[in-house]
């Protein structure tokens, strides 16, 4: 239980989560609800280790959990659906594969999950179902996970999610909330102070690491993904950005500069991290309507430069 301490500004959920442990005493189900980035991943692993450990050595059961190879444990996240296969959004995230649709949870993984349940555990005195981003389950995945959450056996459920009201009411009812919520900036700061950047970092100047940090919302993990989409900008392109553009035939260059060094989901990032600044900013709603409308575009099969060519236009002029 002493893993909990590196859990930072979460009091109310470790108070839950040390009880359990101390009573063994565990629902069937907990919803592990809050922003992304706050710890919620890292907290479950720490309990499920807690479970598995039970008269088994801590290291031994901390290898099997990180290597993904317990038998007692199954780790459920949303997938794609590649030429006919399934392919997770880690595994896409790291080899940089760019989709279209957004991942989903499928009912082929909730079959996954019942024949999982449907064996004794092999080490334990319990199976384990992790379930990521739980809110991307498609509707007849909903409805065989409820029939699972009803009856689940010798089976504990941990379901981790950022929009818990997009799940149908019957499965929230049957889970005992966990809620994270979010960090203040200064905590933030105080937590990114230990992570290990790369030396560019230290060329951001103080007032853009303060944005980057205000558009974590009080999430440290979103922070380093915040940081390593701004690293991911050329200086050239970032300077744009800043200091605004003066003539159609620079708004022309700025937009054939970021397709070309940005894919579409550092595009993305950046369409949210520009509709923030202008909001914070200037409280423009026009011009974070006309992003929002770029963003659509770019989901969609249109050509990314035209979008953002005709967009970055439609903005010069508005300012």
């Amino acid at each position: 239980m002493d893993d909990f301490k590196n859990i930072s500004g979460q009091d109310l959920v470790i108070k839950i989560l040390r009880s359990a442990i101390s009573k063994e005493h565990f629902s069937p189900a907990y919803l592990f609800s809050g922003p992304a980035g706050v710890g919620r991943k890292k907290t479950a692993e720490i309990f499920i280790m807690s479970i598995l450990s039970r008269n088994h050595d801590k290291e031994t059961i901390r290898r099997k959990i990180e290597n993904n190879n317990h038998p007692d444990l199954l780790c459920i996240e949303p997938s794609y659906l590649l030429q006919g296969k399934s392919i997770s959004q880690t595994k896409a995230k790291l080899e940089n594969i760019s989709m279209k649709s957004r991942p989903q949870i499928r009912i082929n993984q909730i079959k996954e999950i019942i024949d999982f349940l449907g064996s004794k555990p092999f080490e334990s005195d319990r199976s384990i179902v992790i379930i990521e981003d739980i809110e991307e389950m498609n509707e007849s995945a909903s409805n065989a996970l409820l029939k699972t959450l009803e009856e689940p056996n010798k089976g504990l459920f941990i379901l981790i999610s950022e929009r818990p009201e997009k799940l149908l009411p019957t499965i929230r009812s049957r889970c005992q909330l966990v809620p994270f919520t979010r960090l203040s900036d200064q905590k933030v700061e105080k937590i990114v102070q230990q992570f290990e950047f790369s030396p560019e970092i230290n060329d951001i100047p103080n007032e853009k690491i303060k944005e980057l940090i205000a558009f974590s919302n009080g999430s440290p993990g979103t922070y380093q993904t915040n940081i390593k989409y701004w690293l991911g900008i050329s200086n050239k392109v970032r300077q744009k950005l800043d200091t605004g553009l003066k003539n159609p035939i620079q708004v022309l260059t700025l937009a054939k500069e970021i397709t070309d060094e940005l894919n579409i989901d550092q595009q993305l990032w950046l369409i949210n991290f520009q509709q923030n600044r202008i909001w914070e900013r200037e409280n423009n709603s026009i011009l974070v309507q006309k992003l929002e409308g770029l963003r659509k575009q770019l989901l969609t099969h249109v050509q990314p430069r035209i979008a953002w060519e005709i967009t970055l236009l439609e903005m010069n002029i508005i300012l």
